[in-house]
């Protein structure tokens, strides 16, 4: 019998391929590497797909974002409808929430976030950012999926990640509970679930550690199953080659949902609150990967980014002494802007809704530098667009879409 032929998608600063190619040599499938500049018509003749985890594009604008808009991303939307396997494994699932396979509405809306980790114990946030350790997953028993063996048990796989929390509105988790999209949740050894740390290692909802869409050919997976080394997670991959191997008639079924359009407000500063603009001395590689990227949209433009700071205080305390600890920014790579009013220029400012970056630099710097003046601090990105068109609006409207800026479900964006 052929070999089934599955390829692994490399974006630039993917990793994992070596992983990915023995795990699937070992259950008899045939790895093939597709790189994302490759023809997208390559993607025809593979029976499934499997996207690596890394840091594609070096993450910038956001995790996944930048490779979810590129052309390959679209061909495996056609793929996916056909019924065959894919798998995003860490960065290859926020790539596939991000571009909209998952869960996978008829518009491939962008409908999930996978955003910055909070590990939580009751109410009380003990630790953010980037984290491994190994963990327990086990497999949902409802949940219809290329990705799940039948009375599977729990799993022993590694996580490494720093935006692994799966984040959805409440009218979203509604339609995922009872079709039973959340593929696997985290558990201790023995499968018992707990939405605190350490047994939800990231603070995602309802302990989701993999989404599928309804369809169930289609899983976004944080954990990394290629890396175990006592064939904890084998029965992942076992499972999708016997969902390729057993042929049957597939009929794709979009989720029966519709985000809300959110319209997009205009920045108002409280009169109390002082801000700061901070740009790079060197040239910003993220501003120009997000400018190429909006290029390849069609939309002919330029882009600056800047970091923004809110800061709310007591009058008396001198905004030069927060400024004097580092804390913000570094003075030897960055500097303190001032923004000028150009015709063409949009501006557009993002921030998490949870902002866990500007609580934590707040608390540094009340903790460690004694600026009990201080009440709080809001960080977020100003995105600055240049556009010289006859279809500014039209323009802006592509690139608002394209959420390059801003994931609608952890972020919001405003006008500047």
């Amino acid at each position: 019998m052929t070999k089934k032929k599955i390829a692994y998608l490399q974006f630039p600063g993917s990793n994992t391929e070596n992983e990915t190619k023995n795990i699937l040599l070992k259950h008899g499938m045939s790895p093939r590497g597709h790189f994302w500049n490759d023809s997208t018509e390559k993607l025809k003749y593979y029976d499934g797909f499997i996207i690596l985890g890394g840091f594609s594009f070096e993450d910038r604008s956001r995790s996944g974002i930048i490779a979810s808009l590129e052309p390959v991303v679209n061909e495996l939307k056609n793929q996916a409808l056909l019924g065959k396997p894919v798998l995003g494994i860490c960065n290859g699932a926020q790539i596939l929430v991000e571009s909209g396979l998952v869960p996978g509405n008829e518009k491939f809306e962008t409908l999930v976030s996978l955003t910055d980790n909070k590990r939580v114990v009751g109410d009380r946030i003990v630790g953010t950012g980037y984290f491994n350790k190994w963990c327990y997953i086990k497999p949902s028993e409802n949940t219809k999926s290329a990705f799940i063996k039948k009375n599977g048990k729990p799993m022993r796989v590694p996580i490494a990640h720093a935006e692994g929390r799966f984040l959805f509105n409440k009218d979203l988790e509604s339609e995922i509970l009872q079709n039973s999209l959340i593929a696997y949740k985290y558990c201790d050894s023995e499968g018992n679930l707990s939405n605190d740390f350490p047994i939800n290692p990231n603070g995602s909802l309802h302990s989701a550690a993999a989404l599928s869409n309804l369809a169930g050919n289609v899983m976004a997976i944080m954990p990394h199953p290629e890396r175990t080394l006592q064939n904890e997670a084998d029965d992942i991959f076992e499972s999708m080659k016997n969902y390729i191997d057993s042929n049957s008639k597939f009929s794709y079924k979009a989720l029966n949902f519709e985000s809300k359009k959110i319209g997009l407000k205009k920045f108002n500063k409280s009169p109390k609150t002082k801000e700061l603009l901070v740009s790079t001395i060197i040239a910003d590689n993220e501003a120009a990967s997000v400018e190429k990227c909006i290029n390849s949209l069609g939309v002919k433009a330029k882009v600056k980014k800047y970091i923004h700071f809110e800061i709310d205080s007591v009058d008396s305390l001198d905004i030069n002494s927060i400024i004097s600890t580092d804390v913000l920014f570094n003075p030897s790579k960055e500097y303190i802007a001032k923004l000028t009013h150009d015709s063409g220029v949009r501006r557009f400012l993002v921030r998490s809704k949870d902002d866990i970056v500007g609580q934590s630099l707040s608390q540094t710097l009340q903790d460690r530098f004694d600026l009990s003046g201080l009440k709080s601090i809001k960080r977020g990105v100003v995105w600055e667009v240049e556009i010289n068109s006859s279809s500014t609006k039209k323009d802006v409207d592509l690139i608002l879409n394209s959420h390059i800026f801003s994931n609608p479900i952890s972020q919001e964006c405003h006008e500047y």
